[in-house]
């Protein structure tokens, strides 16, 4: 993109008269253009410069966007913070089973180096702007004219109409000088015939030329010191609108930086607004699937609660049916249980009779018994004491045979 101030530079028109200043109007036409060209020719190398940055960022912004697209197509890609989020990841069973039934890919820390990479452009954005800012606002920068072009353009018509009349008055000024020149000389010429004549007619006509031409010329005089004046007046005009023209170009100047960086901005919150956007659509998707797993969940949680109040149903139910056999058979049991105490009285007293009869029976036995084991107990005594009478002197005798054989054999 270049900007050509050069066209739109015209001081006078080519088809103006000329009114004997062209040659410093054509050096203020030439100076203004090679001003202009100069302008010009800075502002379309700094803009190609910016151009050649801004190509350079958006071809790497394409290729960047080109191969995430590439793998986006390819495989199913996923952006994390850190390991620690991975990890958790993986330890959750029911994401593991979803990324497991196709290729995923995982981008640990994405998100983080693009921010940091963002923010360090705003950091300089930021920058930038502020130093704009700071040397716009200096008191040395030329402030910005206030200017209506249409009253610059009426003044300046009337100026050049101005002018215009004034060197009209000029050529009809010169125009009665050489007419009164060529009457002087035909006066003269004529009067040297009739000198004799009307010498005195002649002297006064003279006189009376003289005065006129006098006359005429002091008017001329005044007519060309107010001429000069006025273009004095106007060649400062000019100047003054020159000066103006030139803080008007920088004015321009200065708006389109300013516009460049505007549109520098707006790229950057475009960029911004692209990648909140594709970060909302993540993270929609993610609150999708934990709307889905929720709903599962309260599905689940219903159907168990639907379960566990059946179950509560069913155990009332059972409960009272067991209170209620319970009682029927606490009633019949205490019914079974009295007539068995009544059969048990009467076996009880039946068998206290005959258990009295037993004890006497066995009273007696016992006592039967008793004499007859006494009566053997005695028996058995008295055998074994012959028995150990006759032991005894056995025992005896021997010991009377061994103490004669000890003498015996002493002897």
């Amino acid at each position: 993109m270049s900007m050509n101030y050069v066209g739109s530079i015209s001081l006078m028109d080519k088809g103006d008269y000329d009114r004997g200043d062209s040659p410093a109007q054509a050096i203020l036409d030439k100076n203004a253009r090679s001003v202009a060209q100069r302008i010009a020719d800075e502002t379309r190398e700094e803009l190609e410069k910016v151009l050649e940055r801004v190509e350079h960022i958006y071809d790497s912004y394409e290729n960047s966007m080109e191969l995430i697209f590439q793998t986006q197509n390819s495989a199913n890609m996923e952006y994390v913070n850190d390991i620690n989020e991975l990890e958790e990841i993986m330890k959750d069973q029911i994401k593991k089973r979803k990324y497991q039934q196709g290729l995923t890919i995982f981008i640990v820390g994405y998100e983080n180096v693009c921010g940091q990479r963002l923010k360090l452009l705003q950091h300089v954005n930021e920058f930038f702007m502020e130093n704009s800012k700071s040397y716009e606002e200096e008191d040395w920068f030329p402030k910005t004219p206030d200017l209506d072009l249409d009253d610059v353009a009426e003044q300046v018509d009337e100026s050049l109409n101005k002018a215009e009349d004034l060197a009209n008055r000029l050529g009809e000024i010169n125009q009665e000088m050489v007419n009164w020149l060529s009457n002087y000389a035909i006066n003269k010429a004529s009067s040297k015939a009739l000198a004799f004549v009307d010498a005195k007619r002649s002297l006064s006509f003279m006189n009376e030329g003289k005065k006129k031409l006098e006359k005429a010329l002091e008017k001329a005089k005044e007519d060309l010191a107010s001429l000069s004046e006025k273009l004095h007046n106007l060649q400062l005009d000019l100047e003054d609108k020159e000066s103006k023209y030139q803080d008007l170009l920088k004015m321009l100047e200065n708006k389109n930086l300013e516009t460049q960086k505007y549109k520098t901005a707006a790229e950057i919150a475009k960029k911004n607004v692209t990648e909140l956007e594709i970060e909302n659509a993540v993270m929609k998707e993610d609150l999708d699937k934990r709307k889905d797993f929720m709903k599962d969940l309260q599905r689940k949680l219903n159907r168990a609660e639907n379960e566990l109040s059946q179950n509560d149903m069913l155990k009332d139910i059972q409960a009272n049916q067991i209170s209620d056999q319970y009682q029927e058979s606490q009633s019949m049991e205490a019914l079974t249980a009295k007539k068995k105490i009544q059969e048990l009285q009467e076996v009880v007293d039946k068998n206290k009779s005959k258990t009295e009869e037993v004890k006497r029976e066995i009273e007696k036995f016992h006592e039967t018994q008793i004499v007859a084991i006494t009566q053997a107990h005695a028996a058995e005594i008295d055998a074994m004491k012959n028995e150990f009478e006759e032991e005894l002197k056995k025992a005896k005798g021997t010991n009377v045979n061994s103490s004669l054989n000890m003498t015996v054999n002493k002897m």
